[in-house]
């Protein structure tokens, strides 16, 4: 069994690499989305690391040098206002092309690495306070990881740009200055942060497969698109054609009745083309013919697109009386759009006695 499965898994296939076997648009295009998706969710970053300093400011007014603390909360304040400027004059439709998305991104990361610096300022104040034993800064730094990959998932290197530098002072500070528990809190700390990496990368991943799916989709919708229209067009010619043609096309469902008479039926059998539809073969065809009419509609009810002959069927004509015809029948009972008997001919030579039915 062991050994069965050792096999299952050997040959199980290979994931292949997120960008494998890209094109230079493909690349360009996958950039671009994860450009706009930076943008869009730069606002909860920067609200939540400007909420955040807040609260920091709120819980530690009293334990810390009260201009210490402020100058840190406002530079805190300041950088997020300078983002949400960037973002809000990037974010313009004049401005939000392939060119503003770049340097929006190239911009926004470096505040969010300057951001990442000052939350990791944080780890010294704290220990000169003596506050790195409170339990609210640990839940407050995780707060501040976790929305860094909330906002800026799409691009990896923008949440190494916040968590190594917020992070590893933190390490640091509780290694050397927290004995004797320190450095078992510095080693969780470092298990964070790689944890923290590894679910930026594995979210960066999926932002990047998910843009890939959709841009797989885009193009098989155009295919799809085209198609559509190329039958469309076809079926334009096809009607073009069949309505210019002398010949008369009638097409019967498959319980007889006329949901198409073409155009030429006015010439051939003196009345419009409407008053054929939802008449039955009955109706139209002369009594002698109709069981040989039925009998080839049967037989064609065995093969899809089988063509069988007509020599000779009279159709009756608007004043009533009939009209010799010769043509072929079609079973086109699958062939979306008929769905039904086409019967395709011509009115004979009414001077060819030797054609003509005996009724006539």
């Amino acid at each position: 069994m062991i050994a069965g499965l050792q096999t299952a898994i050997s040959n199980a296939p290979r994931r292949r690499a997120v960008e494998h076997r890209l094109t230079v648009a493909d690349r360009v295009k996958i950039r671009a989305d994860r450009m706009a998706l930076l943008m869009r969710s730069a606002p909860v970053g920067i609200g939540v690391s400007v909420v955040n300093a807040a609260i920091v400011a709120a819980v530690a007014w009293r334990s810390i040098d009260n201009l210490l603390l402020m100058s840190w909360a406002g530079l805190v304040v300041g950088l997020g206002l300078a983002l949400f400027a960037l973002w809000f004059r990037y974010s313009r439709p004049s401005a939000a092309q392939s060119h503003g998305l770049a340097a929006f991104a190239k911009f926004y990361m470096g505040g969010m690495a300057l951001n990442g610096v000052l939350w990791g300022a944080l780890a010294p104040i704290f220990a000169v306070h003596g506050l790195l034993g409170n339990a609210f800064l640990p839940f407050m730094i995780a707060a501040m990881a976790a929305a860094s990959i909330a906002s800026a998932g799409a691009f990896m290197r923008a949440v190494l740009l916040f968590n190594v530098p917020a992070l590893t002072p933190f390490a640091a500070v509780y290694a050397f200055s927290q004995p004797p528990y320190g450095p078992a809190i510095a080693v969780i700390v470092c298990l964070f942060a790689a944890a923290t990496i590894y679910l930026a990368w594995t979210t960066n991943q999926m932002v990047i497969r998910s843009i890939r799916l959709r841009s797989r989709n885009d193009r098989l919708l155009d295919a799809l698109k085209k198609q559509v229209d190329a039958a469309h067009e076809s079926e334009k010619r096809f009607r073009a054609l069949v309505e210019s043609s002398q010949d008369v096309t009638i097409i019967f469902s498959p319980e007889g009745r006329v949901t198409y008479a073409s155009p030429s039926v006015a010439q051939a059998l003196g009345g419009p083309p409407q008053a054929l539809l939802g008449k039955t073969t009955k109706d139209i065809v002369h009594p002698d013919d109709l069981p040989l009419f039925r009998a080839v509609g049967e037989k064609t009810l065995s093969k899809l697109g089988e063509v069988i002959p007509l020599a000779h069927v009279c159709l009756k004509t608007q004043d009533g009386d009939f009209a010799p015809f010769a043509g072929r029948l079609t079973n086109m009972l699958y062939v979306p759009g008929v769905e039904g008997f086409v019967f395709n001919g011509g009115r004979l030579d009414p001077t060819d006695e030797s054609r003509l039915h005996a009724a006539e």
